[in-house]
């Protein structure tokens, strides 16, 4: 299992679509791990591969590097997104991505790092585990 103690400072972790890819369920397990949206597809599972953000068109012309950059933003696929993960994991895609065009990689990096560290041993949450994969601290109910 990767290092789930280490806060991230790598904006490389940051997804097109405002998600941290450290904190994705995908990027934290052991087998078919995901080396993160921006890295090189090899060894990627089918639904990383799959992403409809991803493997947006206007993405894939290299206009852009977040969401918020395109004309289109917030695009169905994005508010799709927002929808789900707000509901389901308390994170916002389009909130991370305002915060980002705001006040800028250096500060959302460091926001999202304090906001999903876990309180009682310090580890890096999964925002897809409703509890601390270190200690078993239940986060989300």
């Amino acid at each position: 299992m990767k290092n789930i103690l280490t806060p991230s400072t790598s904006p490389f972790l940051l997804a097109p679509c405002g998600l941290s890819c450290r904190l994705c369920h995908a990027y934290v397990r052991e087998k078919t791990v995901c080396p993160g949206c921006r890295a090189p597809d090899a060894g990627k599972a089918a639904s990383c591969l799959a992403c409809k953000i991803k493997n947006c068109e206007k993405l894939a012309q290299g206009r852009f590097t977040f969401c918020f950059e395109c004309d289109s933003f917030p695009c169905a696929r994005v508010k799709h997104l927002d929808k789900r993960y707000r509901t389901r994991y308390a994170t916002s895609p389009i909130a991370n991505l305002l915060h980002i065009k705001e006040k800028g990689l250096q500060s959302f990096i460091e926001l999202d790092n304090r906001r999903w560290t876990c309180p009682e041993c310090e580890a890096m949450l999964c925002m897809h585990k409703p509890q601390c994969l270190a200690c078993g601290y239940v986060w989300q109910k």
